[in-house]
């Protein structure tokens, strides 16, 4: 229900206009999307309530990676503009992340791809594995916080499963 109710409020919002003509199809538009994303996705309501409750979490995090992408481009062009780019020393290093769940290590593996200077050529278990511009970003990387941030989030979902 509440994942239906988005879709309807979803489509009135980016439709721009109210009418009985645009409020039947986005009944029955989201009636479909609804319905698929039970059948097909699995999708439920628990699920729904669940990222409701991480939301403000989520909202954190990507005001940090916001942070943590400015402060890397800055770094990466100190890095760029040096003269004859002494200080490139590209590095593969292991990093643990210590999450078990395979979204949130997605999350974190695409978070420091995106971050300039830093790559992540692959996850396996608990551990991404990750191309660096040089050692700063090496160093940097386990210390920026993205990492702590989804490991609280792990512990909210945790005690939520708990509980339910």
């Amino acid at each position: 229900m509440l994942m239906f109710l988005f879709f309807f409020a979803l489509w009135l919002l980016f439709n721009g206009r109210l009418g009985w003509d645009v409020a039947g199809v986005g009944l029955v538009l989201s009636a479909l999307v609804t319905l698929f994303a039970v059948k097909v996705c699995g999708w439920s309501d628990r699920r729904s309530r669940r990222l409701l409750r991480i939301a403000w979490q989520l909202l954190c995090y990507a005001g940090c990676l916001i942070v943590e992408i400015v402060k890397a481009n800055l770094a990466a062009m100190r890095v760029i503009l040096s003269p004859g780019c002494r200080s490139v020393r590209p590095r593969i290093f292991p990093f643990d992340s210590h999450l078990h769940r395979g979204f949130l290590q997605t999350i974190l593996a695409n978070s420091i791809t995106i971050t300039p200077g830093t790559y992540t050529l692959g996850i396996y278990d608990s551990t991404l594995m990750v191309h660096a511009l040089n050692g700063d970003f090496a160093a940097s990387t386990p210390d920026s916080g993205l990492n702590r941030r989804l490991m609280a989030m792990e512990e909210t979902l945790a005690e939520k499963e708990g509980k339910a």
